[in-house]
């Protein structure tokens, strides 16, 4: 290896280092979501099948004229292994049988790889979207899907996907952009199955781990050829080349910083042969590697923290650091042209996708032919930035269905 390439790697993992900082948080004292139901149990036999075929359905509490679902559908990660996933379908009862309704797939953010910390997995999922914490909040994590209540008044189909490994299934391949794109693909396979109106186009809506699961949606929307994917709009998208640049990654310092960490160094090594948690993590960071995986995000790290932190629990140096940053390289979106018209918003003062980490997707994805329409919420944070997006969503979502001209940021596009 060349003496450049050697301190660049060292530089890159330095720079992930510095997304791991040992940030404080307010203490919180998470409940215990519950037990996960039996539902969620597949037994290996049913899980090869055509990907979004349905295989476990039952009815669930729903908004007013709404019905609702939890489904377990068939899906594939990255590397092209069948499993099972876990969602939830809503769907507006006040119908005329016919109608071709358009859908809408929810990617949610970051809640943890425990099973149980699915956000279907809550009393009652089929809701406007709930943030934690808040008063509001029956559950220590975030649950719900935003713009429900308006999407359905206007006559849409929504699908909110858990991602592999949580609830159904094993092994969360968190922040592993293609596993959770074709979960959040195939879920509209599902939703199509389900509810009789549902037509054939589509959108993808997601919040950080969910906006770089939208991003990378719109890049693969090839996937499911007989959907017509109108368009794909991402909320403060997290962007695994970032991790790489100290000068974005010491700003991602919001929110439960020290769990993100765990999770990453947990996912990536079960994702990838070629990682190991031993790359990455101390003796007692491999430790809440496993707590990782019977604890929400919140709780994880306020456990992370109780043990000293990111320099507690993480490695000085990576012995295998060229695989690593090849990975995150790998999971990066705007590297190759989305297929679909991009919506991208991000909040001013987000201290967890940090400004310049969007700006970063920006810089790659236009040199493409897509438009990438950006939108920034001056003073945002990461979760205000959810409720001060919604009228924009709302209606660019509306405008990719109803065939108006999708608008670009990019420099050497035409406007709009």
């Amino acid at each position: 290896m060349s003496q450049a390439r050697s301190r660049w790697l060292l530089g890159a993992y330095l720079a992930l280092f510095a997304w791991l900082p040992g940030a404080t948080m307010a203490d919180t004292t998470p409940q215990t979501p519950g037990l996960l139901p039996q539902f969620y149990e597949v037994d290996s036999a049913s899980v090869p099948g055509e990907m979004g075929t349905i295989i476990n359905l039952e009815a669930i509490a729903a908004p007013s004229n709404a019905e609702a679902w939890r489904v377990i559908y068939r899906s594939q990660t990255a590397a092209g292994v069948t499993v099972p996933v876990s969602g939830i379908i809503v769907a507006p009862s006040n119908v005329e049988v016919g109608e071709n309704l358009p859908i809408l797939s929810w990617a949610h953010g970051t809640v943890g790889v425990a099973r149980y910390c699915a956000p279907s997995n809550v009393p009652n999922p089929a809701t406007d979207f709930v943030g934690y914490p808040s008063f509001e909040s029956d559950v220590p994590n975030d649950y719900g899907i935003p713009g429900l209540s308006r999407f359905l008044d206007a006559g849409y189909v929504v699908a909110a996907t858990d991602y592999q490994g949580l609830g159904a299934g094993q092994q969360h391949e968190y922040i592993i952009a293609l596993t959770q794109a074709r979960n959040a693909l195939d879920i509209i396979r599902a939703a199509r199955a389900v509810v009789p109106n549902a037509g054939d186009k589509a959108a993808v809506l997601g919040w950080s781990q969910g906006g770089l699961t939208a991003l990378i949606a719109g890049e693969i929307a090839d996937y499911t050829p007989e959907v017509d994917l109108v368009g794909v709009a991402s909320m403060a998208p997290a962007n695994p080349a970032s991790f790489l640049i100290p000068e974005i990654s010491r700003q991602s310092i919001g929110g439960p910083v020290i769990g993100r960490s765990i999770l990453l160094a947990r996912s990536y090594s079960w994702a990838y042969e070629d990682l190991k948690l031993t790359d990455m993590l101390s003796d007692v960071g491999i430790k809440a590697a496993k707590a990782s995986e019977r604890q929400c995000i919140q709780q994880l790290s306020t456990t992370g923290e109780t043990a000293g932190g990111s320099h507690a629990l993480m490695r000085l140096s990576n012995p295998n650091v060229d695989a690593w940053v090849d990975r995150f390289i790998e999971n990066a979106p705007g590297q190759r042209v989305s297929l679909a018209p991009v919506l991208v918003m991000q909040g001013t003062a987000d201290a967890t996708i940090p400004p310049a980490s969007t700006d970063l997707y920006m810089i790659a994805a236009c040199q493409f032919s897509a438009p990438i329409l950006r939108i920034n919420y001056e003073g945002k944070d990461h979760r205000p930035l959810v409720t001060a997006a919604e009228d924009d969503f709302f209606t660019w979502i509306h405008g990719r269905f109803s065939g108006a001209k999708a608008q670009s940021s990019c420099p050497q596009h035409d406007p709009g």
